[in-house]
């Protein structure tokens, strides 16, 4: 790095890019910084309980959330699940309108994918704090898995949930968009199936949308 400008150097240093190794990776055509998808809490047993719901035949529906982040999550959730399943036409996607739902989980959506017919729900951007929606789904028979980043709350849903930023969690970096943690779920996914690592080239683009996009730090693993 004894080429690189001093400028340069002075702008990322600002941006919390400091250190030989880190201004390296940070330049590189080909950054390999990653870190192990299943460090990430629940991430074993989710991925083992979704992939058994596949197998089974379950109708799982991806639910996002309407900004850049949800939509690029559940556009990479969507990509990866109908490669990993038996059946794509298992694997469907839910976007609550941003002016008649709101954002999240909400209860009528919920009512409405269980009377389509949809046995499972994965949260992608959201979910964290849906604590009563999370109960309605069981109540109604329904499974949820929730991928999230966003802060928890004091009570957790009762299911399943990947969030860097929940008590407890070992993952070294919790700076990850919800984008970031949809493909986390990916490369586990990818990884228990053996699928080619080429399907985890192919979201790349939407990871790096999704990211800028929700205007987390462009550090680490970002």
């Amino acid at each position: 790095m004894e080429n690189l400008h001093a400028i340069l150097r002075e702008l990322l240093e600002k941006r919390g890019v400091t250190g030989e190794e880190e201004l390296r990776e940070f330049l590189s055509e080909s950054p390999q910084r990653t870190y192990d998808p299943f460090l990430l809490r629940n991430m074993e047993a989710g991925v083992v309980f979704l992939l058994k719901k596949m197998e089974e035949g379950h109708r799982i529906c991806i639910y996002g959330d309407y900004d850049c982040d949800g939509v690029t999550s559940t556009a990479i959730l969507m990509q990866v699940l109908r490669q990993a399943a038996p059946d794509p036409s298992q694997i469907r996607a839910y976007i609550p309108s941003r002016f008649d739902e709101g954002y999240g989980l909400n209860p009528d959506a919920i009512r409405k994918l269980r009377n389509s017919g949809v046995q499972m729900i994965v949260t992608v951007d959201c979910g964290s704090v849906s604590v009563a929606e999370a109960a309605l789904a069981e109540e109604l028979g329904m499974d949820m898995l929730i991928t999230d980043h966003h802060t928890v709350g004091e009570r957790l849903p009762g299911c399943l949930m990947i969030n860097p930023r929940q008590p407890g969690c070992p993952y070294p970096f919790k700076g990850l968009a919800g984008c970031g943690v949809a493909f986390k779920l990916a490369q586990a996914i990818q990884q228990r199936k053996g699928l080619p690592r080429s399907l985890l080239t192919s979201v790349l683009d939407l990871v790096a949308i999704g990211t800028i996009g929700d205007i987390v730090p462009l550090v680490d693993e970002n």
